[in-house]
């Protein structure tokens, strides 16, 4: 019955036979009496407002709750042996929809939702409760996470389910690997080969998913290795070696150096890594087995890396004559003279087939392909201006967002290319515009630190290399405004891109500042600083350059913050903050700043275009929302709640500065219609900053409609009338619409 329900063409029927599998569970209960706990007066409830997780080692739970007396006498319980039973035929339905490659959102989050109720205890998976499942049915859920944009904590917890999934462990009792686990290298086959770990690796956003995903690395290249020791005749390494060199490697932050690595296509990490840790290992007596150990993982680190952010060498003719030939001119004119027509013809259009195609691994290769000849358009040339060039990129990007490629320009095939990626129809190769756009800004970002240290060299003087740190960050926010203002040109519709967008919005924009240096909720925003945007692992001395802040007259974000974020129904759960890789979190947290020079370089319509189209992302489809924070849904840090609220905040920051923007943006009546808004936070905001322009720009207006507010509040003994901004500009509102 259950496989027929599968089998059924309508995703609710798909559905429906989690929620049979899930009550069988439920009434699995039932089978024995309740033991009372003495020392407990009630009925704990661990279902909270925040469904994911209540500590960093603990995963999703839909509050599954278990006797633990019969336990705790070491026999088994009829409870056990049903749910047991039930956990059998679970983990064969689950492989069945990785069979029949299911591609129903809401059937996975059944799926993922039932899973969890039956390996989770208190929050914690129980590790023995994991064995029999296949982990093709968790690289599924991986898969559908990054594509429906699960909510970051399930995404990781996700991750780390995978990792353990690659060991045996001999206690078999909680989640995390105890003494001497095995690696189990079969499972690599199950779920495709290292490719798939390294692409999830290369989309990390936090520090544990690198961390995990970087511990199936080594161990791949530590299998490598001793295979071939035993493919030669030679002694395996044991665990006695092995361990000094992981536990250097991880003081030596290898997992974010590798990780880096992998972003900026830099070469050599490897033999980088080997070199700072390699003098440590001259105090063990057998330092010189434990160096060529070390010399092979490095050699291997830098194989695989190369593999994955290089194209094959058989691309390399195909890759020159896309250099040689970069101009449309230049390919006819190539026509013309020397007849290369088909393999210049052939070497774009395949580049472009692989940008088009449906498959991930053909669409990484062009990405990768395409990523170097943008960045061939910086530092190739015979005289290489690093500034100058980044700048030129900027404005043939802007070009070729809005003219034709048959026109006549010096903008190169590339960029064309690029751009042409808007006007696919499908969805996911409009994503790699942003893919491929944030990869560039990260390799801009890296050459101009580089030529800003060469420049440091030379000349000493603190003012110029602060005023070169203002360069560069405008440089690079010019490039993201001209790239990502394309994507609001074409009315982008998908949620993914939209929400992908504001990544990339945010990632440049913001900057985290160390915990100890944290500031109160929302004073972030206020905060200036001349330094450029920075990537999320970006670290800032808390004594020489917060200092430098500096403070924008006249608005106070802290006015706008600490009142809306205690009144409304989406404010965030401290426990879950320090989880969080999200920018918009930690900004309305006062856990990262926004530098205003930069905002004010930024087009409005960047800050109020993804503000409206994710009006509804909070509330459509509240159920995969509570279930796995799809698509920005849920009530959940870095949700599409936080992303509104983050743009509406640097929105009124631009327009407080600029009344060209205020106007553009459609002045008060675009903030009076956003007081009906769904979202408490937006409508509240939106009421504060309409009552402080009110009081600065109006004030006789003001002070005459307020002492007739005031007499209103009194006849209705309503107070709150005052005290809140958001139902003080309702009454003025009102008394202005009655003409008092």
């Amino acid at each position: 019955m259950l496989e027929e329900m599968l089998n059924s063409s309508k995703a609710a029927c798909r559905v429906r036979a989690f929620d049979l599998i899930l009550n069988l569970g439920v009434h699995a209960h039932l089978l024995e009496p309740m033991l009372i706990n003495d020392t407990s007066t009630a009925i704990e409830e661990e279902y909270s407002q925040e469904s994911f997780c209540d500590c960093e080692e603990q995963l999703p739970t839909q509050g599954n709750q278990k006797a633990n007396s019969v336990d705790k006498l070491g026999t088994s319980s009829a409870i056990d042996n049903f749910e047991s039973w039930i956990l059998n035929i679970l983990y064969e339905i689950l492989l069945l929809l990785v069979q029949t490659e299911e591609k129903e959102q809401s059937v996975w989050a059944s799926a993922l939702s039932c899973l969890l109720y039956f390996v989770c205890d208190r929050g914690k998976i129980l590790r023995n409760r994991l064995e029999g499942l296949d982990i093709r049915v968790i690289k599924a859920l991986i898969e559908t996470s990054r594509k429906n944009s699960w909510a970051e904590l399930v995404h990781s917890k996700l991750i780390c389910m995978l990792t353990n999934m690659f060991y045996q462990v001999s206690d078999g009792s909680m989640m995390f690997v105890s003494t001497n686990p095995v690696f189990l290298i079969d499972q690599l086959d199950l779920i495709g080969g290292i490719e798939f770990i390294f692409y999830e690796y290369s989309l990390a956003n936090s520090r544990e998913e690198r961390r995990n995903l970087y511990l199936i690395l080594f161990e791949y290249v530590l299998h490598q290795i001793n295979e071939a020791c035993i493919a030669a005749g030679l002694s395996e390494y044991g665990d006695n070696e092995i361990q000094p060199i992981a536990t250097l490697l991880a003081l030596a932050n290898a997992p974010e150096a590798l990780y880096m690595s992998v972003k900026l296509g830099v070469e050599g990490i490897g033999e980088l890594l080997r070199r700072s840790i390699s003098s440590a290992l001259s105090r063990y007596p057998n330092n010189e087995r434990l160096n060529l150990l070390l010399e092979n993982i490095a050699e291997k680190f830098n194989a695989i890396i190369s593999s994955f952010t290089h194209l094959d060498k058989e691309f390399s003719h195909l890759i020159e004559i896309t250099q040689s030939y970069k101009f449309l001119e230049s390919l006819e004119s190539a026509i013309l003279t020397n007849g290369v027509s088909m393999k210049a013809k052939l070497s774009w259009a395949t580049l472009h087939s692989l940008l088009h195609s449906e498959r991930i691994a053909y669409r990484r290769n062009g990405y990768t392909w395409l990523g170097d000849l943008l960045i061939a358009e910086i530092t190739e040339g015979s005289n290489v201006n690093v500034w100058l060039n980044v700048k030129e990129l900027q404005g043939k990007i802007a070009y070729a967002g809005v003219h034709d490629s048959s026109v006549s320009s010096d903008v190169p095939l590339s960029i064309w290319l690029m751009c042409g990626l808007l006007k696919s129809k499908h969805n996911i190769i409009r994503w790699g515009f942003l893919f491929v756009l944030e990869r560039l800004l990260m390799r801009c970002k890296f050459l101009l630190d580089e030529n800003e240290m060469q420049s440091s060299r030379s000349n000493d003087a603190s003012q110029e290399h602060a005023d070169s740190r203002l360069d560069k960050a405008n440089a690079v926010i010019d490039i993201m405004s001209s790239a990502l203002s394309l994507v609001a040109q074409i009315n982008e519709t998908d949620r993914i891109n939209i929400l992908k967008m504001c990544d990339i919005l945010f990632s440049q924009l913001c900057l985290k500042v160390l915990p100890a240096t944290a500031i109160p909720n929302g004073e972030g925003m206020q905060k200036s600083k001349v330094n450029g945007g920075a990537d999320e692992n970006k670290k800032f001395d808390a004594g020489g350059r917060i200092s430098q802040l500096e403070k924008i007259d006249d608005f106070r974000w802290n006015e706008f913050m600490e009142k809306a974020d205690s009144r409304s129904s989406y404010s965030i759960n401290s426990s879950l903050m320090c989880n969080t890789t999200s920018m918009t979190a930690l900004l309305l947290q006062g856990q990262a700043i926004v530098p205003m020079q930069l905002v004010a370089r930024v087009p409005a319509a960047l800050f109020y275009w993804p503000l409206i189209q994710l009006a509804g992302a909070a509330t459509d489809n509240i159920a995969l929302g509570v279930a796995v924070g799809s698509k920005g849904r849920g009530n959940l840090p870095g949700a599409a709640s936080d992303i509104r609220a983050t743009l509406l905040l640097l929105l009124i920051g631009k327009c407080t500065a600029d009344p060209f923007a205020f106007q553009e943006v459609g002045g008060e009546e675009f903030f009076r219609e956003l007081l009906d808004d769904t979202d408490s936070r937006v409508a509240y905001y939106s009421s504060a900053f309409l009552l402080k322009r009110m009081m600065t720009e109006k004030p006789d207006e003001y002070k005459h409609m307020l002492q007739n507010l005031i007499f209103k509040a009194q006849q209705s003994n309503n107070e709150k009338l005052l005290e809140n901004p958001y139902l003080q500009m309702r009454g003025l509102l009102q008394l202005s619409n009655d003409g008092l």
